[in-house]
């Protein structure tokens, strides 16, 4: 990001141009455009993502001497009702614990569901009283103890990140059956307060006064006025069918972001490229554009392992063809958005979905030129990229044998309106 706009923006008067992210993740372009003094806007629908970017953008509007106080009664606080936990937990086990958890059952999220007890009943009864005590914070102190508890809540659950989200057993781990919660949030937050004096010491003349709008939305619902974006970076979501959403359901469950599982279901349905259980058992789904190369690969991928029906390639081909619709879409969007002479650096990787090579930088390009939109290069950022196993995977790889091992890669695609 950083070289992006030292390459394609003029080093003074940067206060007016638009960095614009369309896939805002947790920040970080946002970050960057701050950094170097641009106004800046994001899109996210992911509702946890967009409270880590929030707080991210407006740390500079924080009074370090009054959120450094608060992390001090915070910590006193919940250390005190931990130790009280843990005797009653020693003494008599979840049981005795069971009376403090209807006290906090208000807190708890209704429409979470899980295989396993999310957290055991000590640990639950620690986190709802520390998410109850940041629900009064003025802002932003108020979204920064929200992401630092989002932040750690994995560490000290009964799930894991490995290799995503998954049961602590699923992963060969043992249940944990009682740990702090203040230890792991206090040392995010004192880590936060770290970045944050760093952040206004170096970057607060230049950050502070700079127009910065994290949007809880899909791009393509959102209003971004047309030839108003200097800059636009952004990495989509790649074709690999990752399910970004559901990784972080526990967050946006307990934190409160959603209102239940319906408001989940609507972050899949409008996401970027869907996810390959949403469609593929729909009808056979065909491109909304003329790209005739493009359109004979998904039909010999809708060929292949017939046999397994919506597991097999015509699934695969739904899903396929419903990421390239959405590209389209995005190409056209960027297009109408882009001052005349204005750059997309969009990040992206090829994909292997049932033993056929996707080289989605290279088919974006061709998409992309069909929007009148210049194509300066395509740069290979990294040649390597982790996730190589699926490639060895019967459900993206088919069940071929002997076929030569394609490489995953990551590469940069430079437009110019």
């Amino acid at each position: 990001m950083e070289d992006a706009i030292e390459a394609y923006l003029p080093k003074t008067g940067r206060g007016r141009h638009l960095v614009l992210d369309p896939f805002l993740g947790v920040g970080t372009t946002m970050v960057e455009a701050l950094k170097a003094g641009c106004n800046t806007m994001g899109c996210e629908i992911n509702p946890f993502a967009v409270l880590a970017a929030r707080a991210k953008a407006d740390c500079v509007d924080l009074s370090l001497k009054g959120f450094g106080e608060r992390v001090d009664t915070f910590r006193c606080a919940l250390e005190r009702f931990e130790s009280g936990i843990d005797r009653k937990w020693g003494a008599g086990g979840d049981q005795a614990v069971a009376a403090v958890l209807e006290t906090l059952d208000a807190a708890r999220p209704p429409g979470f569901r899980s295989r396993i007890p999310f957290f055991s009943p000590p640990v639950e009864a620690k986190f709802l009283y520390a998410l109850g005590w940041a629900a009064p914070l003025p802002e932003p102190d108020r979204t920064l103890f929200r992401a630092a508890l989002g932040a750690t809540m994995i560490s000290y659950s009964n799930y894991s990140y490995e290799p995503s989200l998954s049961s602590r057993p699923g992963a060969g781990k043992p249940m944990i059956e009682n740990a702090s919660v203040v230890l792991l949030v206090c040392r995010k937050l004192d880590e936060m307060l770290e970045d944050i004096e760093w952040a206004q010491a170096r970057f607060g003349t230049v950050w502070r006064p700079r127009r910065r709008v994290a949007v809880h939305a899909s791009y393509f619902s959102s209003n971004v006025p047309a030839r108003s974006v200097s800059l636009l970076i952004t990495s989509p979501p790649y074709m690999n069918n990752y399910h970004y959403v559901r990784n972080t359901r526990p967050q946006v469950h307990w934190l409160g972001l959603i209102e239940g599982a319906d408001d989940l279901r609507r972050c899949e349905q409008e996401s970027f490229g869907k996810f390959w259980q949403t469609v593929r058992q729909a009808p056979q789904i065909d491109l909304d554009f003329c790209f005739p190369d493009l359109a004979e690969k998904i039909r010999h991928l809708r060929g292949l392992n017939v046999g397994r029906g919506p597991y097999g390639g015509p699934g695969w081909a739904n899903y396929v063809t419903t990421y390239f619709n959405d590209s389209d879409r995005f190409l056209g969007l960027v297009r109408r958005q882009l001052r005349p002479g204005g750059r997309a650096v969009v990040v992206i990787g090829n994909s292997i979905v049932q033993g056929v090579e996707f080289k989605v930088d290279h088919l974006l390009a061709e998409m992309a030129e069909r929007h009148r939109l210049e194509v300066e290069g395509i740069q290979i950022v990294r040649k390597k990229r982790v996730g190589n196993s699926i490639i060895d995977s019967s459900v993206r790889n088919g069940h071929h044998q002997g076929k030569h091992k394609t490489q995953l890669y990551d590469a940069a695609l430079i437009l110019r309106a």
